[in-house]
């Protein structure tokens, strides 16, 4: 469960991501330096397995992994048994840790057997967008819309949710490209007409959108911005990573300046929520 969109052109890309887990779902850690080759990679980390479901290498490239659930007689398989199976973000930090842009046969050598499905979105600046889609039995490969798109999963009713927020994405930019405070707005969407659950900031009984990570890469520079949504971890120091040095942004602060101008405003006559 999980929702990426990315945008591209003359050098640049941006890269937003939805994270969404269970409520049982230990806390994810904000990202950190990891090593690799090239000067390594920047990646949050998962809270139970460790591993991770974004990373950013510094030479720019982006691999950002969901979760996929294959119709029924697409080449699926029974679960992976619990003594076999391996964390599926363990897959993004061993291919992020590379140099080469990771393919087909690269993503094989991983070990697939051990892995539930997933989809894995590779992309850089000048890397065209490829989606590597494993179904338990079979492995395919896909190009992407080049300069903008899509891609969502869902563990809940996917036949009528993952087509709802994909037909919302098409509306929103029918005509033009968005800029990356729009798709970060667009991802922090909470509220559809047919319920939470089909939101890209989605809500459920038992499971929500725990963070949201933000990569641009401009000009050479590369930057992550990740944040936490929801208890405990709004209220910490949220990282925000340009290369190997790591500035220490204080949210918390920031959301009570923003309630303190929202209170003031109210009282003047103002309306909604900051």
């Amino acid at each position: 469960m999980c929702s990426v969109s990315w945008m591209r052109g003359r050098g640049a890309l941006v890269v937003v991501m939805n994270r969404d887990e269970r409520h049982d779902r230990p806390a994810a850690r904000p990202p950190r330096r990891w090593p690799g080759a090239g000067g390594g990679f920047t990646a949050p980390v998962d809270g139970g397995a460790g591993g991770s479901w974004i990373a950013v290498r510094d030479s720019g490239v982006v691999l950002a992994l969901l979760n996929h659930r294959p119709r029924r007689g697409s080449g699926s398989r029974p679960p992976v048994p619990a003594t076999l199976r391996r964390s599926r973000g363990h897959l993004v930090t061993a291919l992020a840790a590379e140099a080469t842009v990771p393919d087909a046969a690269r993503v094989r050598a991983c070990g697939l057997a051990a892995f539930e499905p997933f989809r894995l979105l590779v992309v850089g600046p000048t890397v065209p967008p490829r989606v590597f889609t494993w179904t338990g039995a079979v492995l395919t490969a896909r190009r992407l819309r080049p300069r903008l798109g899509f891609i969502t999963s869902s563990s809940w009713r996917p036949e009528s949710v993952i087509p709802a927020r994909h037909a919302r994405f098409r509306a929103r930019w029918r005509d033009d490209l968005p800029t990356s405070t729009d798709l970060v707005a667009f991802h922090d969407g909470a509220q559809h007409a047919r319920g939470s659950a089909y939101a890209v900031r989605m809500s459920r009984e038992d499971a929500r959108t725990v963070s949201r990570t933000v990569v641009e890469v401009r000009g050479g520079q590369v930057s992550m911005d990740y944040r936490a949504f929801g208890e405990p971890r709004q209220s910490a120091a949220v990282p925000r990573v340009d290369g190997s040095r790591v500035v220490e942004l204080r949210r918390s602060d920031q959301r009570r300046q923003a309630t303190r101008r929202w209170r003031a405003q109210a009282r003047r006559g103002a309306a909604g929520p900051p």
